[in-house]
């Protein structure tokens, strides 16, 4: 591979949690270090995941960045990395990065002394909500009125600028993007979303948002979940699970290709200063046909250069984009 891989999200913790050696291959997963290592990914994203209506939340995603931290420091073949210049170094070594990220807000439990020691445990981003509300900020999936962010949530925002962790507003409503975008004086992230264009999933960002998101130097990082990518497939699985069955055998074929397409409509849309990866690996269910896990990334680096791709611009997908942001966050 010519271009090394910042992937800005996986939920792989859980295979850490489940007791297995993702330092080697296994089967059933779709991270590990060796597909790391064949995807050429310099840096991933490891995201502390914690379910909605978790009791003692703080308490629950702590023990997964302990798990995290654990992993990142088991092997000489990874690092962790909390820092650009710790990634810069990463991107000129042939070692594997690990940053430690948690999804859904609910984590600091309504503190912002937990907030700030959930960044003293060298979290970078943090994915405000997940599939419910939360008293401070609004899903795009949850139950009843959008919200958005109440006061106390656009003072997570500011407490986010001022220790350097990134707002990520994938599965936050529509109203509470653009209240956290015209309250961060730093770019947001989008780490693991697509385009509503192509795909009209709750969690994609439709096309005002990918403009707002480039105007403001922020990214939207590609998922590689079927239901977020092929509104077939994402047709068929709503009407399974509105049907109770929460795990469909769905026989449609959803093209490797699809990803690229996104690529192709956000770059059109928000320009390539704004696109990333954020693959979703570990936490979705349904992938693209031939998409294993981390050893994709190989691929779908060809599938852009035979579509006119140049060089600089995978570059800056695949890595270049999220170093310029975290520059600006340190």
């Amino acid at each position: 591979m010519a271009h090394k891989v910042i992937d800005l999200h996986c939920d792989s913790v859980c295979s850490l949690m489940d007791g297995k050696n993702i330092r080697e291959a296994v089967k059933n997963v779709h991270v590990d270090l060796p597909r790391l290592r064949e995807g050429g990914v310099a840096l991933q994203v490891f995201a502390a995941y914690v379910p909605p209506e978790t009791d003692n939340a703080f308490s629950y995603a702590c023990e997964r960045l302990d798990a995290i931290g654990a992993f990142a420091a088991s092997d000489g073949r990874l690092t962790p990395v909390e820092t650009s210049a710790e990634l810069r170094e990463v991107l000129a070594e042939e070692k594997t990065g690990v940053m430690a990220a948690v999804e859904n807000g609910l984590a600091i439990e309504e503190s912002l002394e937990k907030l700030e020691k959930l960044r003293r445990r060298k979290v970078r981003i943090l994915t405000l909500v997940h599939s419910k509300h939360l008293p401070w900020v609004a899903s795009c999936t949850g139950d009843g009125e959008d919200r958005g962010l109440s006061s106390f949530g656009l003072q997570v925002v500011d407490a986010m600028n001022d220790l350097g962790i990134i707002p990520d507003v994938s599965h936050s409503s529509e109203n509470a993007f653009w209240q956290v975008i015209k309250r961060s004086k730093k770019p947001i992230i989008a780490s693991h979303s697509c385009a509503y264009s192509l795909c009209a999933a709750a969690r994609n960002l439709k096309d005002d948002q990918l403009k707002a998101l480039a105007d403001s130097g922020g990214l939207v990082g590609v998922n590689f979940s079927s239901g977020f990518l092929y509104e077939p497939f994402r047709l068929v699985l709503e009407k399974e699970r509105k049907n109770g069955n929460q795990h469909p055998d769905i026989s449609i074929k959803v093209p490797q290709s699809i990803i690229a397409d996104h690529i192709d409509y956000m770059v059109k849309i928000a320009g390539e200063d704004c696109v990333v990866i954020g693959s979703d690996f570990d936490g979705v269910s349904f992938l693209p046909e031939g998409v294993t896990g981390s050893d994709f990334y190989k691929v779908l680096e060809a599938e852009l250069r035979s579509r006119g791709y140049s060089e600089k611009r995978i570059g800056k997908i695949f890595n270049g984009n999220f170093l310029r942001v975290l520059e600006q966050w340190d």
